[in-house]
């Protein structure tokens, strides 16, 4: 997908006076991660709330943090290929479906 394409402080990417357009995948599937639930007023339920999970307590909040990434991953049209913690990292391979 081609949309306007952000640094790493989501500001408006610009080189030579112009906002910068290309392969914008990773940059959604970054703010479906990052943005709490109800962030964006269109679409509340949309997002992962990523943070959310990191501050709850339990041993199952891995699990549930990947089932609600797989189901709004899902939502938006993208299919995970895998996704897991690599060395305490999320790892998630997935792209919009064609």
């Amino acid at each position: 997908m081609k949309d306007y394409l952000m640094d790493d402080n989501d500001d408006l990417l610009i080189r030579n006076g112009d906002f910068v357009r290309g392969e914008s995948n990773q940059q959604q599937q970054r703010k479906l991660l990052l943005a709490e639930k109800g962030e964006y007023k269109q679409a509340p339920t949309a997002t992962v709330g990523t943070f959310q999970f990191l501050n709850d307590e339990g041993d199952t909040q891995g699990e549930a943090l990947l089932r609600e990434i797989r189901l709004r991953f899902s939502d938006d049209g993208i299919k995970i290929q895998s996704m897991g913690f690599v060395n305490g990292l999320l790892n998630i391979v997935g792209d919009y479906a064609k």
